[in-house]
């Protein structure tokens, strides 16, 4: 029976979609590369942990403007957090960077939706330090503290997510990351916990995921779109 319904389902939603009048956009070759807009958004996770844990802070930010099948991509973000057990507490802080080139596979979307694919550079300066406290058979119990100031790290993505047009200007998207080329500081005294903007310090690879809720600023109407007649219209 679920099979039977599905298939009803599946039909009547490709019926639907037959009888639509599809829109395809005119070719303005001599207009593909001037700007249509700029989308400015929030990522939700970071924002969403950041109200529901105390001891876990981080904001990004993104921004994009379009030059036909291309975007041209910057972030911005802050992270602080603070991991503690029953001798240990460590806090780490920063902000990161993030620039790069997206190709988006649905240029010719008249709602401007976005399927990409795209590369960023990632740079973070932060701090972090370790306070801990120690039992010593000759001077006793004590405290003390390693830390680390404005350390630097680089590192390399490769992305891909969507974007997509709900409602006038706003918009939801998603980009999940592959994170690479970071230095791990395993020469410093103090070895990183985490890096703002990448992960695990202790690890060569990362994987990162955010979803955004973003706002449409048109700069310029986009390329104008004509209706294709419908199957309907071409039978009567």
């Amino acid at each position: 029976m679920l099979r039977y319904l599905i298939s009803i389902c599946l039909v009547t939603m490709a019926s639907a979609a037959f009888s639509q009048k599809e829109k395809v956009q005119l070719d303005t070759t001599s207009r593909r590369f001037i700007p249509t807009g700029i989308r400015v958004g929030a990522d939700l996770i970071g924002f969403g942990k950041s109200f529901s844990k105390v001891d876990y802070k981080q904001y990004e930010f993104q921004a994009d403007i379009d030059f036909y099948r291309y975007f041209l991509n910057v972030e911005y973000g802050q992270m602080e957090r603070t991991l503690e057990n029953s001798n240990s507490l460590y806090t780490v802080e920063g902000s990161y960077f993030k620039v790069g080139p997206d190709i988006n596979f649905l240029h010719r979307d008249p709602d401007q939706s976005a399927l990409f694919f795209g590369l960023r550079y990632a740079t973070t300066t932060f701090s972090d330090e370790l306070n801990f406290s120690y039992t010593n058979d000759v001077f006793g119990d004590g405290t003390s503290q390693i830390s680390n100031t404005d350390l630097k790290a680089d590192w390399f993505e490769m992305v891909t997510g969507m974007k997509v047009k709900m409602w006038k200007f706003i918009w939801l998207g998603y980009t999940a990351r592959f994170k690479f080329g970071i230095d791990t500081f395993e020469r410093n005294e103090l070895i990183p916990h985490e890096i703002p903007g990448y992960g695990r310090a202790d690890k060569n690879v990362s994987w990162g995921f955010n979803y955004y809720l973003i706002f449409r600023i048109p700069l310029r109407k986009g390329p104008q779109t004509i209706e294709l007649p419908s199957t309907d219209d071409l039978n009567k």
